[in-house]
């Protein structure tokens, strides 16, 4: 049930070891206590596993039973990594720890700046470039007030100068990838905290007490909320792999150096049945850098079907918010057969139904079908695990053709 795990976080001190102690959310809201024996939030000890287990396995373990995934904990996005082992990384400390690539990205241009122009790196030109486009960010200074400063001829193309200006729009484009992951990731919390609330109020303000083997349909504004955040999940995840393609065509197209950001890009998703083509027009892989092996999830690494059915989701929840089903479904129960028919509360929101090609299934009297059952926290989940992994391993690979290019350079004369 799991994603297959490459997340490997060399800055350790960010990850968090599993343990005995915590109470772990999943998907479907209920928490669990990784102990001996295994513990549900609702006070029931029933789940034990047949087999000695501990950390990740375990973990997996009560997922598949409790049909949820890993969350986090105190209602915080967190993802298992398979390096350190049998640890995790909240979603806040995993976009610090991508600060190890980018970092290995800002380094490799400046180094790039000699090679590239006859000239080092030099702090006086960055400061004088900073202080422009900080001004630009300020609203002090305007397109023509830009245009000029651009004009002098320490920013001409081909002096040191100008390469530190596309040095500074990929430091620039790194950063607007971290933030649009963070949003996403954000969204995802916003979903399980929309739960969390209708978990806590059972015989109290939206449902009456359930008695086991019961699930029923809750409509109220948390509910909806909750849809409202699985949109804005879907949305985000969309934006944010955009922005890093957006990131990867700047820093690998031909001839290398330019500083004309790219337009509008979408991510050029790996459909099943249909040539991949992730380079920009006029460039291409090259001998030295990393595949599959080192880097699945690497944006020209990735396998067909990754992202499956999401591009298809954004368009429908974007442009027609679901018009077909403006009131969604969400189930909450206790003890079904969901859950192995332990006696602890879920909560359930169930995605449209899609075709093999990851399209909404319809039909032109009706516009959306339910009989998957797909859990949307668990696509949510799913979507942005993958999102992390991407993000991450394009970072890597990025860092390392470049690194590869100034390792090759001659330097200019």
């Amino acid at each position: 049930m799991s994603t297959k795990m490459h997340l490997k976080i060399a800055a350790t001190h960010l990850c968090e070891p599993i343990d005995d102690r915590t109470w772990y959310d999943l998907t479907t809201g209920p928490r669990a206590r990784l102990a001996d024996p295994l513990l549900l939030a609702d006070g029931v000890d029933e789940l034990s596993a047949t087999l000695p287990l501990s950390g990740h396995d375990l973990l997996d373990w009560a997922e598949y039973h409790l049909s949820g995934r890993l969350h986090g904990k105190n209602g915080r996005l967190h993802f298992k990594v398979a390096e350190p082992a049998e640890h995790i990384i909240s979603a806040d400390h995993y976009v610090e720890a991508l600060l190890g690539a980018a970092n290995r990205i800002d380094d490799a241009l400046r180094g790039l700046t000699e090679a590239m122009t006859g000239t080092a790196w030099t702090l006086s030109i960055e400061e004088d470039l900073l202080e422009i486009i900080d001004g630009v960010r300020d609203g002090k200074v305007d397109p023509i007030a830009f245009a000029a400063h651009m004009a002098q001829p320490k920013f001409a193309p081909g002096t040191a100068g100008y390469h530190q200006l596309f040095a500074r729009n990929a430091h620039i484009l790194v950063e607007q990838t971290r933030t649009a992951l963070l949003r996403a990731f954000d969204h995802a919390d916003r979903m399980m905290s929309q739960a969390s609330i209708l978990l806590k109020n059972e015989g109290q303000l939206y449902y009456p007490p359930l008695l086991p083997g019961q699930e029923i349909v809750n409509s109220s504004m948390i509910a909806e909320r909750l849809h409202g955040a699985f949109s804005d999940g879907v949305g985000a995840i969309a934006t944010a792999l955009d922005l890093l393609y957006r990131l990867f065509v700047y820093l690998v197209s031909e001839p290398f150096g330019v500083a004309d950001l790219p337009g509008k890009l979408y991510f050029p998703y790996n459909e099943a049945g249909k040539a991949y083509k992730p380079f920009p027009k006029g460039t291409a892989s090259e001998a030295t850098d990393l595949g599959a092996a080192d880097l699945p999830y690497a944006l020209p690494n990735l396998a067909p079907g990754s992202f499956f059915a999401l591009r298809a989701m954004r368009n429908d929840l974007t442009h027609n918010m679901m018009s077909g089903h403006i009131q969604p479904s969400c189930f909450v129960g206790l003890g079904t057969t969901l859950v192995a028919n332990i006696p602890i509360r879920y909560v359930q929101a169930v995605a449209p139904d899609i075709d093999a090609g990851g399209k909404p299934l319809k039909h032109a009297y009706v516009e959306r079908f339910y009989q998957q059952q797909r859990d949307a926290a668990v696509q949510l989940h799913d979507l942005i695990e993958e999102l992390a992994l991407t993000a991450d391993h394009t970072f890597q690979w990025l860092a390392h053709r470049l690194e590869e290019r100034m390792a090759r350079t001659t330097p200019a004369t």
